[in-house]
């Protein structure tokens, strides 16, 4: 066992030469890649605990993903989650993990994680009130070791899922770069339109290693995120991983041949994928995967 790059804790860490990276296996943070470089960034900067404990929240929300040195600034820099938005990442993660009504999940150390913590004290304060506000069972202050979701926790559960459900935006994840501005133009923001729903996105700058103010609140008002990630761009999965957080469908979509550079947590998903030269098919595809999803939307030019 070998000290996890990120949070320090446990961890066995296997390196591929093939690739020139390794495959890190975490308790708290899971299971991610990181590149040498990227490795030898981490040695030569000393994370925070703050910045630990985020990048940490990221890698077990987004298992598989991949920290190279094109991306370690923007996931050092991420934006903390508020403590209620940690609140209900924790409370969906034990949705995730609970099998049956009722059941008993045991602690393990992951839960810092899920919790974007920094040690497990943060992580008790988070418990507490999710046991105040009677979302988690209330034995938790008896037995730190468990805890099951009780139905005023299921109620919001239900009432997080509905989020932004009267919007009429679509927010759109994608390269910035000249290439990619037609398809947006003359595909994507179309295609959303044709769906009932008023495609939004944040040009004009790269935001590679700050997810900002604005980006954030502009996720928060839309009904769901479009997330393209031809160009494999650190920001789009960031985005991409917030809106899941927050419980907002995604449509996700890549040119086809960049299939292959998908991290693994996003190739679970049903991508839509297209080629240069069948971009009207592509542009059906989206229109038809957003009504199929979340019905017609009202929005009208």
């Amino acid at each position: 066992m070998e000290p996890c790059p990120i949070c320090k804790d446990s961890s066995e860490i296997k390196s591929d030469f093939h690739t020139d990276s390794s495959t890190v296996g975490c308790f708290r943070c899971g299971t991610y890649r990181i590149t040498r470089r990227a490795l030898l960034n981490l040695r030569g900067e000393e994370l925070s605990p703050r910045e630990g404990a985020n990048i940490s929240g990221y890698l077990r929300e987004n298992q598989g993903s991949q920290i190279k040195s094109d991306n370690f600034s923007m996931l050092r820099n991420q934006r903390t989650p508020s403590f209620h938005e940690r609140a209900d990442k924790l409370l969906l993660a034990f949705e995730k993990r609970t099998s049956f009504i009722g059941e008993f999940l045991r602690w393990d150390k992951s839960w810092i994680a899920l919790g974007w913590c920094i040690d497990d004290k943060e992580l008790l304060e988070i418990l507490k009130y999710l046991a105040i506000v009677e979302r988690i069972d209330s034995d938790i202050f008896k037995d730190f070791g468990i805890c099951k979701i009780l139905p005023d926790g299921w109620k919001h559960l239900e009432d997080i899922k509905q989020i932004n459900i009267d919007s009429q935006q679509g927010f759109v994840a994608m390269w910035f770069d000249d290439a990619m501005k037609k398809i947006y133009d003359d595909i994507i923001a179309p295609a959303i339109e044709d769906a009932g729903y008023k495609p939004h996105k944040v040009d004009l700058r790269e935001h590679n290693d700050r997810i900002d103010d604005e980006i954030i609140a502009q996720i928060r008002r839309s009904r769901f995120v479009l997330a393209d990630f031809t160009g494999q761009r650190g920001g789009v999965y960031y985005e991409a991983g917030f809106a899941k957080g927050l419980g907002l469908e995604v449509i996700w979509t890549c040119r086809n041949d960049e299939l292959d550079k998908l991290h693994f947590d996003v190739r679970q998903y049903n991508c839509i994928l297209w080629e240069r030269d069948k971009l009207e098919e592509f542009k059906m595809k989206i229109t038809y995967r957003i009504e199929s999803v979340l019905g017609r939307g009202l929005y009208s030019k």
